[in-house]
């Protein structure tokens, strides 16, 4: 792992050492840092958005569904969900005004356009939901990790070796050195 500046330095976290910063080949939004995996073919994608208008479970449940249909998954599936201590997953942020739901999903997606071949991948999707009250933000971290490869995928001659703990561990460690360092990103 190691620590990577976000949004200009703003916010900051580690990132698995194989990620690489996707802005450096491709255009991003702004409100979005993306890093890819390119040996396991794994993302993780950091957002801010605007927060839903939702309480407990729901806020990440939303979350999923949108990005299920920002993916067009033909199907999408929430295998857990739940809402963790801030104290703990999230030691460097101001735990009474933060609130954190992780949550593990699966989706049936294609890439670029191959759903044209109806080559669609099988995605385990972790993602977690930090509800930052303060600046009415929610910071949406999301790991997508390939497991079952469509024949026709261009993704089908890559190394498919990572396990669910694995993209959790590192979720984990994302979150529990997730910092803000200037608030003023959010004004």
């Amino acid at each position: 792992m190691e620590s990577r500046q976000l949004y200009g330095g703003a916010i900051s976290c580690v990132v698995a050492k194989s990620f690489l910063d996707a802005s450096q080949v491709r255009q991003i939004p702004d409100n979005q840092e993306v890093f890819i995996d390119t040996e396991t073919q794994q993302s993780l994608i950091i957002e801010l958005l605007e927060p839903v208008e939702a309480q407990d479970e729901t806020i990440a449940k939303l979350h999923f569904e949108q990005l299920a249909r920002d993916n067009d998954a033909v199907s999408s599936e929430i295998v857990n969900l739940q809402r963790v201590s801030p104290e703990t997953t999230t030691p460097r942020l101001q735990p009474s005004t933060t609130l954190v739901h992780i949550l593990h999903g699966s989706q049936k997606v294609a890439k670029f356009d191959e759903a044209k071949k109806m080559a669609y991948n099988t995605v385990e999707i972790m993602m977690a939901v930090v509800r930052l009250e303060q600046v009415s933000t929610d910071l949406v971290i999301s790991i997508n990790a390939p497991v079952l490869i469509a024949p026709g995928s261009s993704d089908e001659q890559q190394q498919q070796d990572t396990t669910i703990l694995d993209v959790e561990k590192h979720l984990q460690e994302v979150l529990s050195h997730l910092q803000v360092n200037d608030w003023s990103l959010f004004c």
